[in-house]
């Protein structure tokens, strides 16, 4: 391919001021490289490169005498001492080599034709490179280092949207149970922070207040951070807790839940080529993972809120949070994670859908919304994230509901249209006043709507040839959506 055809990206442009403190380290900056990249191109210089007056040159030898072992009658013999920084490369294969020379400005080029020497030349691995300035010595007061970073690639570098479809697939759970069994709704928070990352109150704090609001279980899901749970004390509170991390990325944050003795995997490792790969690696480690807050603002206002990563598939994921924050109802953000929600439900895919308040501090007047998740009696934590997975769980700013089709079957469930003649949806809710209108909604579109908070209706084979799933939604005076459950599957 002609050099006219490509592109060239900057990848990274920076200057560092070291000093002597740093001698014998290492200082890393980590870029991420684009598919199809064809080549590396690193500039670097650095300033001044010697240390030559006697005072300077007295200091830093008594500095180093005696961790070197010299007499001193080898000052003598030194009139000047230079700096000597040099530059590794390592990608996510491993190491790929080092330009050791004295050299104070100069350009490495990596490629699989013929890179700088010291560099292995082959082709480019895409995601996060490691370049690497190593300080053999500092001599000099103050040393500036200037290196911009650039890659030259085929294609442009196109952001993501969020949750791609076009290849998406996920494997369908069973959703078989015991019927009749009883089960009861336990209220839920997922998605929490604590001191231990950005939010204002301890964990304590946190604790008390959760209290308050009668949960039954609490997810603490610091970024990047599983140092809260140093603090708590199961013994002490009837309310139950959820180990849990919100994996804070730079493309897009995702929850990961269940955690035992086994400790997080590092986030800065995780780019938007391996992705799938650390999402295989977290799932083999046993944890839930949910997509969090899909469509929220992105970079520069919450670099990686928004999620930018193009999964292979959906096999790895096992919610995705569609209400995020106080006041969900309010939100344009999602309301657009919704709607990717139900088309994603609309291709035969799957997959449960959560709120999480994304707690910070509680002085608000703001109101949040809980996932209310069916479980057994006396339910465990794997009861609760197991019923997660399986979408037996609705959120809600205020109201409560029941579903029962055909006096058996009910949220999270599937159905084989061949053990049913006519479909029976019977809904009942409570602590409904804000509520105005309820509608049953699917991939056919509003199958019933009402404005009672109790209702019983039935549907006659033939309508629901192609049905696909229903669930149900309120909305209120202003027409805002205030409760929303996970679907009813059905099997043509």
């Amino acid at each position: 391919m002609e050099k006219t055809s490509l592109i060239q990206t900057t990848l990274g442009n920076y200057e560092i001021a070291v000093t002597p403190e740093s001698h014998q380290s290492h200082i890393i900056l980590r870029v991420e490289v684009p598919k199809s990249t064809e080549e590396l191109v690193i500039h670097y210089s650095y300033s001044p490169t010697e240390e030559a007056a006697e005072e300077k040159l007295d200091q830093l030898f008594l500095r180093y005498q005696k961790d070197n072992n010299m007499p001193s009658t080898d000052r003598l013999h030194i009139q000047a001492v230079r700096n000597l920084i040099t530059i590794s490369a390592r990608s996510s294969q491993g190491y790929e080599g080092s330009c050791h020379r004295f050299e104070s400005t100069g350009t490495v080029f990596i490629n699989d034709r013929q890179s700088t020497p010291g560099i292995q030349t082959k082709e480019i691995q895409p995601g996060f490179w490691d370049i690497s300035f190593n300080f053999h010595a500092l001599v000099t007061e103050k040393t500036l280092i200037n290196c911009t970073i650039q890659a030259v690639h085929k294609e442009a570098v196109n952001a993501q949207q969020p949750i791609e479809i076009a290849t998406t697939k996920k494997e369908r759970l069973k959703r078989e149970r015991e019927l009749y069994v009883p089960t009861q709704f336990q209220k839920v928070e997922l998605h929490t922070h604590t001191q231990h990352s950005d939010a204002r109150h301890t964990t304590e704090e946190l604790i008390k207040e959760a209290i308050k609001l009668k949960l039954d279980w609490l997810a603490i899901t610091d970024h990047n951070s599983i140092s809260a749970f140093d603090e708590v004390k199961q013994a002490e509170h009837a309310i139950r807790f959820i180990k849990g991390l919100e994996m804070t990325t730079l493309h897009g944050h995702f929850l990961t839940l269940g955690y035992k003795d086994q400790q997080p995997i590092d986030w800065t490792l995780i780019d938007r080529v391996n992705i799938n790969e650390k999402l295989k690696e977290m799932k083999e480690q046993g944890l839930v993972i949910g997509i969090a807050h899909p469509f929220d603002v992105g970079s520069p206002y919450c670099t990686g809120c928004r999620w930018q990563y193009a999964l292979e598939s959906l096999e790895y994921i096992d919610f995705i949070e569609v209400w995020n924050s106080e006041d969900p109802h309010y939100s344009i953000s999602n309301a657009d994670a919704v709607a990717k929600w139900t088309q994603l439900l609309n291709c035969g895919i799957e997959i449960p859908a959560t709120c999480g308040r994304d707690w910070h501090h509680s002085n608000t007047t703001k109101r949040p919304a809980f996932l209310y998740v069916s479980v057994k009696e006396n339910a465990e934590e794997k009861d609760i994230l197991d019923a997660v997975k399986l979408g037996r769980s609705y959120i809600t700013l205020s109201p409560q509901i029941d579903v029962t089709i055909n006096e058996q079957w009910t949220i999270g469930d599937r159905i084989h249209v061949n053990d049913f003649h006519e479909l029976g949806v019977l809904i009942h809710l409570t602590n409904a006043e804000q509520i105005e209108i309820i509608k049953i909604e699917s991939n056919l579109g509003d199958l019933y709507v009402s404005d009672q908070a109790d209702f019983d209706c039935r549907f006659e084979k033939a309508r629901i040839k192609d049905l696909m799933w229903l669930r149900v939604s309120a909305f209120d005076h202003d027409e805002n959506r205030i409760l929303l459950t996970n679907p009813v599957y059905f099997e043509q």
